[in-house]
Order: structure tokens, then sequence, then C-alpha cells
């Protein structure tokens, strides 16, 4: 009997180490995710590269392992993929179609410079990469560096990021957020004169909503300003500054701001003002965060947000067609809610969680 008690405690730890040693495996979430213009993919960083899912079951279809980074985007064409990539200094489009890749050089010498944002152009054929220097803006179709902004004079530390005015083909301009000056910076894309600024202490990326009409900014308040009509002379102050809109939520802050494409609603990752890592920490109050603008309602979905694991970076998104949110959390997973009820219709649980030991 003794024996058989010993063998299966054999067993049991046998088996315990197997598990440790599989969950050792799985790749650390990195905080950042996109759909695919499509809707068909979502493009996730982890520690291990991107991984690509199909967003019907969320699937993994492919892992792109030399690409170690949190900073990429889709174009809002096609299935290209920007990548930055660090060894040599440069941006990487891979076409998930072809598996093909192409590459823009960043112009800056700088041996610590890396490019902390990508934007691609309402259009689809120009590409705009932030850095603590600057923006630089290339056309994908000849691969050349087209211009650049550079506001080192600005620049006050932090993480640059940057978002280019949907549906605006004539004279678009990207908005520079807490990293300048503690406030909104909006730039023309082709002279990189400055058209307007907005202060904003919070440290959540500005975004324009789908409509280009308004611009949604802060960690908690999150602030909505409306953008007056502009023309091709504008002074700066003629562009955004009229509050409309202005949001609290207790105790904590706010991540990765995201525009339903209709524009009426946002979601972001709340995390509540204690949150730090496991296991001394109390994350029950984290999840996402949906806010109505036209009627001033909530809705909040459970998850696990920790901090600084996902700071600067999207951990929430909208479809392009609004129908679904994606979001990844610390405890190791990717969602997809079903957004006229908010239910779970996917879930992948392949990756390590910041709650284990």
């Amino acid at each position: 009997m003794r024996t058989r008690k010993s063998l299966a405690l054999i067993v049991l730890f046998l088996l315990s180490s197997l598990t440790t040693a599989h969950d050792q495996e799985l790749p650390w979430l990195w905080g950042n995710l996109d759909w695919s213009s499509d809707g068909q993919y979502l493009a996730v960083a982890t520690f291990d590269g991107i991984h690509i899912h199909r967003s019907d079951d969320l699937s993994l279809y492919k892992v792109l392992k030399d690409f170690k980074t949190p900073t990429f985007k889709w174009s809002n064409d096609g299935l290209r993929l920007a990548v930055e990539t660090r060894e040599p200094k440069r941006v990487a489009i891979w076409n998930l179609e072809t598996e093909e890749e192409t590459y823009l050089w960043v112009s800056s010498g700088k041996s610590s410079l890396h490019i902390t944002n990508i934007q691609w152009s309402p259009w689809g054929t120009l590409l705009a990469g932030a850095s603590e220097v600057g923006v630089d803006i290339w056309d994908t179709e000849t691969q050349m560096l087209m211009s650049q902004i550079r506001y080192e004079g600005l620049y006050i530390g932090g993480w640059p990021r940057i978002h280019w005015r949907p549906g605006d083909t004539t004279h678009s301009f990207d908005i520079l957020t807490d990293s300048i000056v503690n406030g909104i910076v909006i730039w023309n894309q082709y002279t990189g004169w400055l058209v307007d600024f907005i202060w904003n202490s919070g440290n959540s990326p500005a975004r324009w909503s789908p409509d280009g009409n308004m611009i949604a900014a802060g960690d908690n308040p999150v602030t909505v300003w409306k953008v007056k009509p502009d023309n091709q002379t504008q002074a700066v102050g003629e562009i955004g500054g009229e509050k409309i809109h202005r949001f609290e939520y207790k105790r904590g802050r706010f991540e990765g701001l995201s525009w339903h494409p209709d524009s009426t609603k946002l979601a972001f990752v709340f995390l509540h003002g204690e949150s730090g890592y496991p296991p001394e920490q109390d994350f029950s109050r984290d999840g996402a965060l949906i806010w109505d603008l036209s009627t001033g309602a909530t809705k909040l979905l459970p998850g696990v947000f920790i901090i600084d694991m996902y700071k600067t970076y999207q951990a929430i998104e909208w479809s392009p067609d609004g129908s679904r949110l994606a979001s990844v959390s610390g405890d190791g997973r990717v969602v997809i809610w079903e957004t006229s009820n908010y239910e779970i219709v996917a879930e992948y649980a392949g990756y390590r969680s910041l709650l284990d030991p």
C-alpha cells in the first residue's frame, strides 16, 4: 500500500512539473492588439513575437517570431502589417497574403531611438512613425521618406503616440499626446507646422473619432473635444478646444481609448488605483468600460488589467464594423465580446498569466 501511495505521489509530482514547465513556455502578452481592416484577423503583441489570430474563434493562425515588439499597425486597406524593427532601425511592412516584407528606414541616427507608435494614413499609401525626436512620414509605394516633423524642443519624456485624422485626404493631421508639453499637439502632415494645441494632463493616448469631428484623451477623467470645421489655411487655435463630454470613474485610471466606428461610444480599460502586481493586489474592480456618449450610460466588462503591463498600448479595440470588441488582459487571455449584448463569443487563454505564482 505504501508503495502505491509513493508511486501516486511521484506521478502527481511529475504531472505538476510538466504543467509548470508548459506554463513557463507560454509567451507573455505585451499589451497591444489590432484588427485587420477586413475584421478577419487580430494581431497580438507577445514577448515571443507577433501572434496573428483568426477573429471568428481566436485560433492561432501564424506567429511572426522575428517581430518582438508591441509597435505595429494593420493598414486601412488590405492585409499589410507595419512593424517596428530595432536592429537595424527600420519599419517592416509584412503582407499577410504574400508573406513578403518591404522596409522603410528610420532617419534619425540615434542609437537608442525606437519607434513608439505607427499609424497609416486614411487612404493607405502613407505611414507615420513616432519616436522621441519626432515623426517620420513615408510613402509606402516608393519606400521613400516623404516628410518629417521634429519636436525635440517640446518633448518632455514618456512615449510619443500619434493618430491620423480619419477621412481627411487633403491635409491630414497627426495628434501627438502626453509627451508633448502635457498636451495634444496637431500638426500639418505636409509642412510640419503646428496647427493647434490643447492642454491635457492625462496620460492616455489621444484619438480622433472615426468621423474626424472629435478628439478623446485622458486617463481619468476622459475628455472629448469637438473639432471645428477645418480649411486649408488654419491658424493656431482654430481646430479644437471645445469640451463637449467629460467622464470620471471613481478611483483609478484608464488606458487604451478606442472609438466605436460610428463615433457614439468609447471603450477603455479601467485600472483601479491600487492595482499592481500579484499576489498582493486586488484586481476585482478592474475591467473594460464602455461609455455611451449620447446617453452617458456605462457598461463594465470584467477582466484583469494590470498597471504598467499595458500602459501606452492598445489593450482594447472595436472591430472595424463595431459588432465585436477585443481585448488582451493580464491573466493571459485574448477575449472577444459580441457588442449587441456584451457576451463573450471567443476566448484564447494560451498566454502566461501575471496571476500565476
